[in-house]
Formats: C-alpha cells, structure tokens, sequence
C-alpha cells in the first residue's frame, strides 16, 4: 500500500517512514529538509515547502495512485512568552501544524486519492491534557488538529478513518530545539523516535483511534485529566519558568 508521511526528513516523520518502508509500504515522504529526505532509502522523496502556495497541489500530484494511509507530522513551534514571539510566527505554527493537514486531507478526499479504507493520522500533543505555558500557539494548533480529527472521523465513509497521536517529548533534534531544559536528566526521560513509530503503527493496526506511544503518555493524559491543576503547575515549572529569549 502506498502511505504519505509530511515531516519525513526528520524525528519522529523520519521514524514513521522508516517503519511504514519496513512494514513493506510504498511510501511518499515529503519534507522542505533535502538533506533529510536523502538520508531515507528505499522511498520517493519529495521536497516541498508546506507553507508554499502550491504544495497541496504538488503533493497531491506525487501520487502514482491512492494512497492508504497518510501520517501528517510536519510541524513546528516557538517558546517563549506569548506577546514576545512575533505575530507571523504565530500565524505559520498555526498554519502548517494545523491547517495544511486539513487542506491536504481535503484535496486527498475531493480528489478521490484515498482508498476506500485509507487512514488519515494526526500528530497531536499531550499538551492536549495539560497546556503548554510557553508554547500556546503550539499547544492551540495541536488541540485543534485533535479536534478535527475526531470530527473528521465520524464524517468519513465507513470503512476509512481518522486517527490523532498524542506523543510526548521525544529524543528529536525539534524536541532539544525548543526545550528549555537540555539536562541529561531531562534528555533520558525522552522516548526515542523509534519507539514511538512503532507504537504508533502497532496501535494504529488495532484500530485505535486515540494513540499514545507508550505507557509514559498515557500516564501523562491520565494525571492532566484527573489533576489538571497541579500538572499544570508542574509544567509551568519544568517548562515556563525556564525560558529566556524566544526560540523560534
């Protein structure tokens, strides 16, 4: 089967298209990262900006016939307190963290280059569970791609579906990017990219609709749900206190 995978050139996409090729998969990896791509064997690699005007079309364009499954993990963020990250940056974590997977889903489907039981994955955020103080925007575009997720999954056809992933931090050159705290106790407490694919794609096959890749998230999920305050203040501590200059 042929399955689409955004972000592909690093992290977590990179494992994902690494994992779908293992699997036996034929897979479109897209990334803006040439470099990245490069490094992936035995895939078609597309360069493209998300964020061009064009690239729906172009992606679209780069499938030889419908594809059956879809991973949208191309994103980014920016720390920092709200009103110092500039206004635009705001605008593009919103733009290709949440609205290029809706558009691109919408072309897939209008253009009818999905299977009949293709599924359409979407990387969320455990800050779902919890905020994000110091990365709001962030935290907002990944609560909506959630969202429309589970609104997307009650309005396909039957026999496709939605799915949206819910990782934690992760041992990703994105991750140390916009962490505050690189200690090495903070670096060993990531899960390795590897790890999280596979757990992904051994829930997706179980017909999960809500993954979390490893028993860590879902402990996260479950203490951001039952005590929302006081994981809340943990964050703000761990994360939120800890910033200095913006990190765009």
């Amino acid at each position: 089967m042929t399955v689409v995978v955004t972000g592909a050139g690093n992290g977590l996409g990179s494992s994902l298209a690494r994992a779908c090729r293992a699997r036996g998969d034929d897979v479109l990896a897209i990334d803006n990262d040439g470099r990245g791509l490069a490094r992936l064997d035995g895939v078609t690699r597309v360069e493209i900006d998300l964020l061009a005007g064009d690239a729906v079309d172009r992606l679209c364009d780069a499938l030889d016939e419908p594809c059956s499954e879809i991973h949208h993990v191309a994103g980014i963020s920016g720390t920092g307190r709200f009103e110092e990250i500039p206004a635009d940056h705001h605008e593009r974590v919103i733009r290709l963290n949440c609205e290029v997977p809706m558009q691109i889903t919408c072309a897939l489907l209008a253009a009818e280059a999905c299977t009949t039981t293709a599924r359409h994955v979407f990387v969320g955020s455990l800050s779902t569970f919890t905020g994000y103080p110091g990365a709001t925007s962030y935290a907002a575009s990944k609560d909506a791609i959630a969202s429309f997720a589970r609104a997307l999954d009650a309005a396909l056809p039957a026999q496709m579906s939605a799915h949206w992933g819910l990782p934690g931090p992760l041992l990703t050159a994105h991750a140390a990017r916009y962490a505050p705290d690189i200690s090495a106790a903070a670096v060993r407490r990531r899960q390795d990219p590897d790890d999280a694919a596979e757990a992904i794609l051994r829930q997706l096959a179980r017909g999960r609709k809500r993954i979390f890749p490893g028993a860590a998230a879902r402990g996260f999920a479950v203490a951001g749900t039952l005590t929302p305050t006081l994981t809340g203040r943990a964050m703000r501590r761990s994360l939120f206190d800890k910033l200095t200059a913006p990190q765009l």
